[in-house]
Parts: structure tokens; C-alpha cells; sequence
């Protein structure tokens, strides 16, 4: 991975069957590695690879996809939990997804100290407890993304709906860094 780009780890994603969905029976029927309702959350589980990734669904038809780290697999994965819903009888109303949240890794090469970065920053769009959590919370206001910065200069990028949104994040901190550090 070339040091300056991030990587993504993790997307999570909405969508919305159009039409309700009894999960009780969606988790019976499924011939899944995983599939299991949990009355607790009043919702059904669903993995088509045992480590894969995962689809919660609800009565409403509304549904979260989460754990992949690829859009087309992402994409792929969708369209095959709307397959087997349709092979297990069930009727999809002009089905959506959306991507929620794209989380992502990145190096800014060097050591931080989170003190002088935060003042830096700007202590309305940084935040450092030490003693509640290790890293730095980064909040920039021409982004939707947060960013978490650690000392040892990793940063976890979140809250964008792209691979290029967070990249664009990340450099905005990078440039940052290089200015007041």
C-alpha cells in the first residue's frame, strides 16, 4: 500500500426490500453458514460465507450490509442476498442500497505529538482525553468525515461515502500536519 493513500477496512451500507419481511421465517428457511433471528435486537443475520459479510435484516424490509472492504464485493454480495430472497418466495419492491459509511486506514509517516496537533487544528474541531481514549478526534468542518490520530501517526478515517472522500480527508490532515508539526 503506497503510505500516502488510505485503505479501506470497512463499508457499511442501507438498503430497503420496498416491503416487509416476516425474519423469523427468512432465518428458518435460510441454508446459510450463518442465518440466526435474534428477538433481542428484532432482527435476522445473515452470512453467505462463514467470515463474510453480514446482512442484518429487519421486519420492515430495511437492511444493513456491513464487513466488506470492496464495493463490487460489497455490490455482489447485495445481489445475491436479493437472489436468495427471491428464491426463498419472497416479493422485493424496487429494492435499494446505499452506502452509509466508508471506513479507512492511513499513515502520516511519523511520529505525533496530539498536543500540539490539537491546538494546531483548532480545539473547536480537535479533541484529546488522553485519559478516555489514546487517539486524537479530528472533526473538520469541510468534511463529513471524523478522523481518529494516534501518535504513532495512524489515523482511522470514517464517516465518508467513498474511498475518495476519505482520501480527500486524509490529505486535508496530512497537509495539516506538515504545516503546524
Amino acid at each position: 500500500m503506497d503510505e500516502s493513500k488510505v485503505e479501506v477496512v470497512n463499508i457499511a451500507a442501507v438498503g430497503d426490500l420496498g416491503s416487509e419481511v416476516d425474519i423469523e421465517q427468512v432465518a428458518h428457511d435460510a441454508d446459510l453458514p450463518v442465518s440466526n433471528f435474534d428477538p433481542e435486537y428484532n432482527a435476522t443475520f445473515l452470512r453467505f460465507e462463514e467470515d463474510g459479510e453480514l446482512v442484518i435484516l429487519y421486519t420492515s424490509g430495511k437492511y444493513i450490509l456491513r464487513g466488506g472492504d470492496e464495493f463490487d464485493n460489497m455490490h455482489r454480495v447485495n445481489d445475491q442476498f436479493l437472489s436468495y430472497l427471491e428464491e426463498l418466495g419472497l416479493e422485493l419492491d424496487d429494492p435499494n442500497l446505499e452506502i452509509k459509511n466508508v471506513v479507512a486506514v492511513g499513515n502520516l509517516e511519523r511520529e505525533i505529538n496530539l498536543e500540539a496537533l490539537m491546538i494546531g487544528l483548532g480545539l473547536e474541531k480537535a479533541e484529546y482525553e488522553p485519559e478516555q481514549f489514546p487517539g486524537l478526534v479530528y472533526r473538520p468542518t469541510e468534511s463529513r468525515c471524523v478522523m481518529l490520530v494516534f501518535a504513532s501517526g495512524k489515523v482511522v478515517v470514517t464517516g465518508g461515502k467513498t474511498r475518495e472522500e476519505d482520501q480527500e480527508a486524509f490529505d486535508h490532515l496530512k497537509a495539516k500536519v506538515d504545516e503546524f508539526l
